[in-house]
């Protein structure tokens, strides 16, 4: 339709100013507003146009005219207003509105208008969509009238069934790597295996056939990676497309405006509420995931798994990685430490509110988590080679006048040293739980540099750890007293190498950073007790009260305390003065301790049991830490969004993923004989119906609640703690701080953020909101759930990627044969089988090639296809 310039009648030119200055004093900031006259009709062609008055001809559009052209001429709807973020805005009345009815509109715009310019999710879009919608409608005219109106409508087809395929957060993140040349030449492999040059008789030393065998393996793999195409799954499905589906130039540019078109309709798609919330955290946090203790920025690179999030496990549906942002360092009293975005929350100790990093001030408590004993389920490969020349030979057996322990045979040697070739050191390839309680000792009480050296007080686990270095390695360290504890000594370099490069043990001087090695935090529970035992055996001792380990190392400390949260041990960790740090579990921790890892040493296991006679009726612990500090600074941050409850267990804590209008009218615009009209109308736009979401009911009500919780003093810890009903229903501090707050809530959340931090269990009540599911027996929706929990859950659900699933791109070379290969981020809702197989067949027509979706159904993992002629369906295993 064509554009109506004609001037607002004076009346409404009026009342448009009037309007606009009352929306300037409280503070909003908007584009300048273009408001168009125009009759029901072309309400309607604007509308099914998405808002713009020229788009490219489709059916789709005309079929969305009638379906509104019918719905207005039979009274099922009526469309109040229609606003383009644009700058200009544009907006458009209907010029049978009576004047009340135009003032709630202007009302409403200049509210929409503020929310374009100053809503950080709208930063991106492009501002002269308007003149845009007109570029595209131009091209593809021209494209009709090149290759027929019919072939390029149908491609436009295919197009609109894939809009959905894009990904919603890549104007705000950056998920592909882009290295320099340098770099990826560093990373060349080698196209042969290498070998060392040696003479014949050495040969069979200096190159084992099983080392051979490795390099070749590990030559395969990494062949297998570079032809992995794409490298890293994609989740922009259209993007991908559009670099690689063998399309002709006019359908790459259909499919980029397609793309483009999409891309400016999410962020409206992504507030329609105002709602989840981002959970960034510096890289090294540690996240309870099925494949382990996982760092965060690592579980964002793989982008898939599950997760704790306090209650039950869930999935992880998408992953993001930010710029430079400001943080904030939160340590606890317990020694629980984490580092986020400012705007990172967590969960506090009631287990319902949330608060920001930057919020935080000491004294607050927080809500500390464990994994819920989620722990990986596969033992870890061990793909060690040595880096450099390895040394043909070891130190062995003990020397001639040193202590052999009991249990241990004497050994013979031609001297000093005893030389035993390489070839009889055996490395393991796989952390099982012998190799688990050796790293145990030499995390806890040993040494690692020319020498691998453990020092212990009890001679049974100096004996203990000779006989893992024969079993694993088949090379036994030399043993003695030396005066004060045992000592186990082996010179080993090669083995050395193995531990440190292999399995992550620090070398000296390096030993008071020693972590927890990373293998061990990957790794299935009975190797992690292993470790866990040993580790303690060496370094620990049951005190007073419980257990007590000491180290020089504050990452050791800092991810034993996580390890034994993941077994329900709330242990406690400190700094002492002589700059030793503490770890100690207490009480129920303690008994926990004893019951789930205990001590390998028998004289320590039976202290602690004796100690922990008089403390079977401790009382109840409560899982919560008081923050003690707080520390500013700036880094990368890196976020996961998790179904369901959209929320994550990490570092010991949890973290979490039309309001102007009706103020404007009713404190400024409105005049006394409006009232009742005014109430018709504004009651007929906040009503709902059964089965659908109204945001402007939700947004509007979350918002005043918002303003009057922030006016009133209604939130941070005094409001939390207070469990006086009376006094919180008279609860006003004056504090007058709820404008500024709704404010700061339009700048920068979107739906499912406002939703995820403001939504409170109050407001639920008070507006009677519950679910509701469909029953069978009577053929009726009857109400599910009124817990809190249940409706969040719910909305959150609806919310998420607009309620539709998440779809990557795993493998453009499947089977070798370019068949596009995809997967369903799978996080508990199953696919619609017909929109799926649409989709699938609209994949093919624009890729050419057989194409496969990996999604769940009943619960069974299957791979749906399509080879253009039919669709098939496979279970796999």
């Amino acid at each position: 339709m064509e554009r109506n310039s004609a001037p607002l009648p004076p009346v409404l030119a009026e009342w448009a100013e009037r309007i606009r200055g009352y929306a300037r004093e409280y503070g909003l900031d908007f584009y300048d507003v273009i408001f168009e006259l125009v009759d029901y009709d072309e309400l309607n062609q604007v509308a099914c146009y998405g808002g713009f008055p020229t788009r490219y001809p489709h059916w789709r559009f005309g079929m969305e005219y009638e379906q509104l052209a019918k719905g207005y001429s039979y009274g099922l709807h009526k469309i109040y207003e229609l606003v383009i973020n644009n700058n200009p805005c544009v907006a458009y009345l209907l010029r049978s509105n009576s004047l009340v009815d135009q003032k709630l509109v202007m009302a409403h715009v200049y509210g929409h208008a503020d929310f374009f310019k100053n809503n950080e999710w709208f930063r991106h879009t492009n501002r002269k969509m308007l003149d845009e919608m007109a570029n595209h409608a131009t091209r593809v005219r021209r494209y009709m009238e090149q290759y027929g109106h019919e072939r390029v409508e149908r491609f436009i087809d295919d197009c609109l069934t894939l809009e959905n395929l894009i990904d919603i957060h890549a104007p705000f993140i950056k998920r592909r790597r882009t290295r320099p040349r340098s770099e990826l030449a560093e990373e060349e492999p080698p196209r042969t295996i290498r070998r060392f040059q040696a003479k014949d008789y050495m040969d069979r030393y200096l190159n084992p056939p099983e080392f051979l065998e490795e390099q070749r393996r590990a030559l395969e793999q990494e062949l297998e990676r570079q032809r992995r195409f794409p490298e890293e799954p994609e989740r922009d499905v259209l993007l991908f497309l559009l670099e690689h589906a063998p399309l002709e130039r006019w359908q790459r540019d259909v499919l980029d405006m397609v793309r483009e078109e999409a891309y400016y309709f999410a962020p409206q798609a992504m507030t329609k509420i105002l709602n989840e919330g981002w959970a960034c955290l510096a890289a090294g946090a540690l996240v309870y995931t099925d494949a382990g203790l996982v760092p965060i920025e690592e579980l964002v690179a793989r982008g898939q798994g599950t997760v704790w999030d306090g209650a039950r496990p869930q999935r992880v549906y998408d992953r993001h990685r930010l710029a430079e942002r400001e943080t904030v360092t939160v340590r606890t009293r317990g020694g629980l430490r984490l580092c986020g975005a400012a705007e990172h929350r967590v969960l506090l100790a009631d287990g319902m509110s949330w608060r920001r990093l930057d919020e935080l001030r000491p004294g607050d408590r927080l809500c500390v988590s464990g994994g819920g004993e989620l722990w990986a389920r596969q033992p870890v490969e061990i793909a060690w080679r040595p880096s450099g020349r390895a040394l043909a030979y070891t130190q062995g057996p003990a020397a001639a006048g040193l202590v052999a322990p009991r249990g241990l045979p004497r050994r013979r040697a031609s001297g000093a040293l005893g030389l035993v070739p390489q070839a009889a050191m055996r490395l393991p390839r796989r952390l099982e739980p012998p190799l688990g309680e050796l790293l145990g000792y030499l995390a806890g009480a040993g040494r690692l540099g020319r020498r691998i050296v453990v020092r212990v007080a009890d001679e049974e686990l100096a004996v203990r750890f000779a006989e893992l270095c024969e079993q694993l390695f088949g090379l036994p360290p030399r043993l003695r007293w030396d005066g004060r504890r045992w000592r186990a000594a082996l010179r080993a370099e090669p083995l050395a190498a193995f531990l440190a490069e292999g399995l992550g043990l620090a070398s000296a001087p390096g030993a008071h950073r020693q972590g927890v090695p990373a293998p061990i935090l990957r790794s299935p529970e009975p190797v992690v007790r292993a470790f866990l035992r040993a580790c303690f055996d060496a370094a620990a001792h049951p005190g007073a009260r419980g257990v007590v380990l000491r180290t020089a190392s504050e990452p050791l400390s800092e991810q034993l305390q996580l390890l034994l949260l993941n077994y329900g041990i709330l242990a406690r960790r400190r700094r002492r003065r002589s700059g030793r740090w503490e770890l100690r579990a207490a009480g129920a921790a303690a008994a926990r301790f004893a019951e789930r890892i205990g001590f390998g040493l028998g004289r320590k296991q039976r202290a602690l049991e004796a100690r922990l006679e008089g403390l079977r009726a401790c009382t109840p612990e409560r899982w919560e830490d008081e923050v003690v500090a707080l520390e500013r600074g700036r880094a990368e941050v890196y976020d996961i969004s998790v179904t369901g409850s959209h929320r994550y267990a990490a570092a010991g804590l949890i973290h979490h993923n039309s309001y102007w209008h009706s103020t404007i009218m009713t404190q400024k615009a409105l005049e006394d004989s409006e009232l009742i009209d005014y109430a018709e109308v504004h009651a007929g736009t906040m009503g709902s119906r059964p089965g659908v979401l109204n945001p402007y009911k939700i947004g509007l009500e979350l918002l005043r609640d918002i303003e009057e919780r922030w006016n009133k003093g209604r939130f941070g810890k005094e409001w939390e703690e207070c469990d006086d009903l009376d006094r919180k229903r008279a609860w006003d501090t004056g504090l007058g701080k709820g404008r500024e707050k709704i404010f700061a809530v339009r700048r920068i959340y979107n739906d499912v953020m406002f939703i995820d931090e403001f939504l409170t269990p109050e407001f639920c009540e008070e507006h009677r909101l519950f679910t509701y599911e469909y029953d069978s027996q009577s053929g009726e929706y009857v109400i599910a759930s009124r817990d809190f929990k249940a409706i969040k859950e719910k909305l959150l659900r609806q919310l998420t990627n607009f309620g539709q699933p998440v779809i990557y791109v795993e493998n453009a070379n499947y089977h070798n044969r370019g068949e596009l290969y995809l997967r369903h981020a799978y996080d508990g809702l199953e696919l619609k089988l017909d929109d799926a197989r649409e989709t699938l067949a609209s994949l093919y027509r624009i890729w050419t090639r057989p194409v496969h979706v990996e999604t769940v159904i009943d619960r069974r993992r299957k791979l749906l296809s399509f080879d253009g002629s039919r669709h098939g369906e496979t279970t796999l295993g």
